[in-house]
């Protein structure tokens, strides 16, 4: 950076730095108490309101959306029972001979899983008919 540029900078931020406002916000509003309480005014009312808006929003959480997730519930569960009942039908009455043949590239495991009996995946269910 060259040395015009450098005299350039600190001429123009020195003086900015100067005239900065005070840190402390009393000693900004005790010469003039008309902006000190309508600043406090203006702080309280923003707090006010942001009271009443999370206690909406807690409201319309708890009566509106709560139940609704709950009746989506239901209605997936009842819906969903029946398919779940046929699938485990179907896996009991599974015949082995009409079962589609098994490749060997299709189920290559070279060390056992380390959870349960080393053979399930963390996918299985008893609708999955493979073979070790």
């Amino acid at each position: 950076m060259s040395s015009l540029l450098r005299a350039t900078a600190r001429a123009t931020v020195r003086p900015a730095m100067r005239t900065r406002a005070p840190r402390n916000v009393r000693t900004l509003y005790e010469a003039n108490a008309a902006k000190g309480k309508a600043f406090v005014a203006e702080e309280e009312a923003i707090e006010h309101h942001a009271h009443e808006t999370a206690a909406l929003w807690y409201k319309l959480s708890l009566f509106l959306a709560l139940p609704l997730c709950t009746v989506a519930l239901v209605r997936s569960y009842r819906e969903e029972v029946p398919h779940i009942r046929h699938i485990y039908h179907e896996a009991e009455h599974y015949d082995e001979d009409a079962a589609p043949p098994e490749f060997i590239y299709q189920n290559i495991r070279n060390k056992d899983f380390f959870w349960g009996d080393g053979d399930k995946t963390s996918f299985w269910s008893p609708a999955n008919h493979h073979k070790r």
